[in-house]
């Protein structure tokens, strides 16, 4: 299956379930993967039978940003809703990092895949 790949998305947002992480945004880092068949795309040169992966990074930005989610697991299922519904791929893969949320880590997250059957 081909795949759109959106890497090293950042997002500063409100995340979290304790008081301070309620107060202030904090950063986090979003990998996405989009499966979509590109071959008619590729052929046609028509980016109308692609997603374009711009309109997700911005879309998803504001959708995380209003969210304000407590889990991250919470948004993260929430993303793949807001993604599949929206674009329209077969499926979405989607890995989000915490990167200030432990000492002496990149980060700490989660990763999920979705499709319209879940």
């Amino acid at each position: 299956m081909d795949k759109i790949l959106i890497q090293g998305l950042k997002i500063d947002a409100i995340i979290g379930i304790l008081p301070h992480e309620r107060e202030f945004e904090q950063p986090l880092i979003l990998d996405i993967t989009l499966q979509h068949p590109l071959q008619e795309c590729a052929t046609t040169g028509d980016l109308n039978l692609s997603i374009n992966y711009a309109q997700v990074c911005a879309q998803v930005t504001a959708f995380v940003k209003e969210r304000k989610a407590q889990l991250i697991e919470t948004l993260a299922e929430d993303i793949c809703r807001f993604i599949l519904d929206t674009f329209h791929p077969t499926a979405v893969t989607l890995k989000i990092l915490k990167t200030h949320a432990v000492l002496n880590t990149q980060g700490v997250g989660v990763e999920i895949t979705r499709t319209n059957e879940d």
